[in-house]
């Protein structure tokens, strides 16, 4: 190795985690071998999670001890920390490796090209590597540094940066790399972005960093020939349009080629990146691959059968809202399926290997790309508590759960509805849905601590009885929320919506008249409440029903 101050296994501490004594950056080893003493990984941007996970934490403890199957992964999360034998097995696959784990190294530097470069010598500022950063012609006026002195970061930032690019970069045209052969006029066009941007990830969480890493290794025979980057050849500026060999490929995949170009170091021995040459990576050949970290949409083709496809994260929405698409374990033909991982946690619980009560939490995160994806347009995150019994089709809290995310979703598009008809009744024309801000949405802000609070109760695992007065409890609270929003609407009201107004119109041939009042306008309000909290107004069956 040539500079032992790049070395990420033992000398740069780049693996952010959160210890006993408080935030702090590790390196590779002891992050891995200490993973049991650190709560969790805290990164820069919630969109960095999965890069550590799936880019080095992994993949490295995947390819030291090899196949996992259900009865090691039990074992795993049963110690809670590697045993001392896995300790030595992963400390020597980490030595022996060595080489590979240099961020400047000369010949194979870690996720790098050495040596690589652009016509000219052009290099970019470091922050073309950071999504939420202005750079290019995006920077603005008043930024307090140029383009051409950008600031520095330290040697275990830069390299976290570098690998968020492999998975996250946006799709824009990139500049040629020297002895690329796929160059034209300069430029590589036609890039993707990297191979996390096509999903909505989907994180499982542990109580520890080590319960973490465990939870995020799927189960199964390794393909032939799967290796992680830093098992296999050195890159070169070319790139290629290749299928992944398997889930270490496809978890180290190199979407980018990039080098750091690091200053000279300081007065305190640290070394910074100030620039880096970025380039075109590879490219996935054909459709997403399976991919453990999403969730999936099913839908029937006529022509194709079935097409699945991952599922993206929408603006605005929480992760308790795609619940539905969460838990839906079992593979079905049109729909939804949970992501793999998710599928492997599920059938842990279902064979006692996981406790029913397992505090389990879900981190959802995803990019928002705009202008052909060369841009960022937004920013995608949650953390969620998730029950392990609502995994399974056959438990009471899974249909608890679903009913209280749908009631509370039912709740917002009440009050909408209510908005609407008011707008109506004093002579205007509601704003088309996902046009403004609608009073539903504020409703969803109120209700959110609530749907989270249900969520961790229910990961106590609680009996029916339980349930059932955490849920009665819950719609007293939900329908105190969604009063106090139909009382804001009404209490701005003019006089003029009491005696309201009446609207002809024509659909589908015929005339149709409407009248919109405040008071129908809460009839149906108070009416559609009712018909959404069952365990506070209890649905009464249908005449015939009751006589007979």
């Amino acid at each position: 190795m040539s500079d032992p101050r790049g070395c990420l296994v033992d000398q740069v501490g780049w693996i952010p985690v959160l210890g006993a004594d408080g935030p702090k950056e590790v390196p590779l080893r002891e992050a891995l071998l200490g993973s049991h003493t650190f709560t969790e990984l805290v990164p820069d941007m919630p969109t960095m999670l999965p890069v550590l996970l799936r880019q080095v934490l992994v993949p490295v403890v995947l390819d030291a001890l090899g196949d996992v199957d259900d009865e090691l992964w039990a074992e795993l999360m049963d110690a809670g920390e590697f045993t001392a034998e896995q300790k030595q097995v992963i400390g020597r696959y980490l030595d022996e490796h060595l080489p590979r784990f240099g961020a400047l190294d000369a010949a194979v530097p870690f996720g790098q090209v050495a040596g690589l470069g652009h016509p000219g010598g052009k290099v970019h500022p470091v922050s073309v590597l950071m999504p939420h950063v202005a750079t290019g012609n995006n920077t603005p006026l008043w930024d307090a540094r140029l383009a051409c002195d950008p600031a520095p970061l330290p040697l275990g930032a830069a390299v976290r940066w570098m690998l968020h690019a492999q998975c996250w970069d946006t799709a824009a045209i990139k500049t040629a790399a020297v002895d690329d052969p796929q160059v034209k006029a300069g430029k590589t066009t036609g890039n993707r972005t990297g191979p996390l941007g096509r999903l909505g990830v989907v994180t499982p969480l542990g109580t520890t960093l080590f319960e973490t890493i465990v939870l995020n290794m799927p189960q199964g025979v390794r393909a032939a020939g799967d290796r992680p980057h830093w098992a296999r050849p050195a890159m070169k500026p070319s790139w290629r349009l290749r299928t992944p060999t398997g889930v270490l490929d496809l978890f180290t995949w190199q979407g980018r080629r990039v080098r750091l170009v690091p200053d000279e170091p300081e007065a305190d021995g640290q070394m910074r990146v100030r620039w880096v040459v970025l380039s075109a990576g590879d490219r996935i050949d054909g459709p997403q691959p399976e991919d453990p970290h999403t969730c999936w949409t099913i839908r029937q083709d006529k022509n194709k059968g079935s097409i699945r496809y991952p599922r993206r994260h929408l603006p605005g929405l929480t992760g308790w809202q795609g619940l539905d698409a969460l838990l839906a374990v079992e593979r079905d033909t049109t729909g939804f399926e949970t992501s793999g991982l998710l599928v492997q946690t599920a059938t842990a619980t279902l064979m006692g290997d996981l406790p029913s009560h397992y505090p389990l939490r879900v981190a959802t995160c995803g990019l928002v790309y705009g202008t052909q994806d060369a841009i960022v347009s937004d920013i995608l995150a949650d953390d969620m508590p998730l029950p392990v019994a609502a995994l399974r089709a056959d438990h009471a809290v899974r249909g608890s759960v679903i009913r209280v995310c749908e009631q509370a979703r039912a709740l917002a598009r009440t009050v909408d509805h209510l908005a609407a008809n008011l707008i109506r009744a004093v002579g205007g024309e509601p704003a088309a849905r996902g046009k403004g801000q609608q009073p539903g949405t504020r409703l969803l802000h109120v209700l959110d601590p609530l749907v989270r609070r249900f969520l961790t109760g229910c990961q106590r695992d609680p009996s029916d009885d339980e349930l059932e007065k955490a849920h009665k409890a819950f719609e007293t609270l939900a329908e105190r929320a969604a009063f106090a929003a139909a009382e804001e609407l009404l209490h701005r009201l003019p006089g003029r919506a009491f005696t309201g107004r009446t609207v002809t119109k024509k659909e589908q041939g015929k005339t149709v008249t409407h009248t919109y009042q405040q008071a129908s306008a809460e009839r149906f309000f108070h009416s559609a409440v009712r018909k959404t909290l069952t365990h506070l107004y209890p649905q009464m069956p249908p005449a015939e029903e009751t006589s007979a």
